[in-house]
């Protein structure tokens, strides 16, 4: 059984890159946030209800089958519950780009190219708008770590 979500680009190239199986499709490892967030929100599949169908675009990411929760049974994902799952992708997206990319800036290597070479590293397309994208993710949690990491007058 598979639930289904919409991503912007580069993060469904991302996680597919990273997670998904020969298949295409995604499975989180046992244990991880993202299976924790499914173990919590699963519904129950009505009588009368068919699982859900993918769409174009759409990331198909396997429910794993829960001793509480038998994945036939309880596929169902409600729209809170993907905003949640997706918040959490994007959360861990961000801690590994920025885990790999401030030790480049650290060097004082170009930003620029080091951010396609990530992008490439990851299965991410060289599409402006997608390195733009993450170009920003990257500055602003660049700017929110220095603003909150000011050394102070006692430690000049």
């Amino acid at each position: 059984m598979n639930i289904y979500l919409t991503l912007p680009k580069y993060l469904t190239e991302w996680v597919l890159h990273d997670w998904a199986d020969a298949q295409g499709v995604v499975r989180f490892p046992r244990g991880s946030a993202e299976n924790d967030v499914l173990e919590m929100m699963l519904d129950k599949l009505g009588e009368d209800e068919k699982p859900a169908m993918p769409q174009e675009g759409q990331v198909a990411i396997a429910v794993p089958d829960f001793k509480s929760k038998p994945a036939p049974y309880w596929c169902v994902l409600s729209q809170d519950a993907q905003d949640i799952l997706k918040h959490v992708i994007m959360v861990r997206f961000r801690v590994q780009l920025w885990d790999d990319l401030y030790r480049v800036e650290k060097l004082s290597l170009p930003i620029t190219n080091s951010i396609y070479d990530w992008m490439t590293r990851h299965g991410i397309e060289h599409e402006e708008k997608s390195w733009e994208a993450i170009r920003q993710m990257f500055f602003r949690q660049r700017k929110a770590y220095r603003k909150g990491h000011k050394p102070s007058k006692r430690q000049i």
